[in-house]
């Protein structure tokens, strides 16, 4: 039986990792004039960490992993995420390159369990807004994406409004990239 690595123990000062891990969601990344992939994987214990895929293998990885599938990865770099927005809450990515070797494997015994974001975070502002989260609810009154920075080519003046409806009935009205609203009106933070 083979042993595998937990994700939240990788670090970039070491080499020779082996994970099993399963595609949560799987991302293509438009850089001109090529394309690149981004993974958000998770292993068995539940830690996900960001996969990063650079355009020349790009096209082969997107063929051969699939999401809600198990692979093992070994002969990757860990690298540090300096990412404004992070896709998990690792503080480091993967990077897979020429040598990388993934194959299929096995799922293991017990499926890791989501791992949620209490709606009462979000509503009170605690949530770590430089991670994506995962929730459960309804958006609703989905706005448009605007930029309100002075630089288009700058992705940190997006913002996004919407409406959260949660399992207790409360509304809540944010704005990603903004402050909770307290009176109807975004504020800037």
């Amino acid at each position: 039986m083979a042993y595998f690595h937990d994700v939240s123990i990788l670090r970039p000062c070491i080499t020779g990792w082996h994970i099993r891990v399963k595609v949560l969601r799987m991302i293509n990344v438009c850089i001109n004039p090529r394309n690149a992939l981004r993974f958000v994987l998770v292993d068995d214990k539940g830690f996900k960490i960001d996969c990063w895929i650079n355009s020349e293998y790009a096209k082969h990885y997107a063929e051969f992993l699939k999401e809600d599938r198990w692979f093992s990865f070994t002969e990757f770099r860990v690298l540090e995420n300096s990412d404004r927005v992070r896709l998990t809450n690792h503080h480091f990515r993967m990077s897979v390159f020429g040598t990388t070797v993934v194959l299929p494997a096995d799922p293991p015994s017990t499926e890791p369990r989501d791992s949620f974001t209490p709606f009462s975070s979000i509503i009170d502002g605690t949530v770590d807004e430089s991670v994506l989260i995962d929730l459960i609810g309804v958006l609703s009154d989905v706005g448009e994406l605007v930029n309100v920075g002075t630089n288009p080519s700058d992705l940190t003046g997006f913002r996004l409004s919407f409406r959260i409806r949660g399992p207790w009935l409360r509304e809540c009205y944010r704005w990603f990239g903004v402050g909770t609203l307290s009176d109807g009106v975004p504020k800037a933070l």
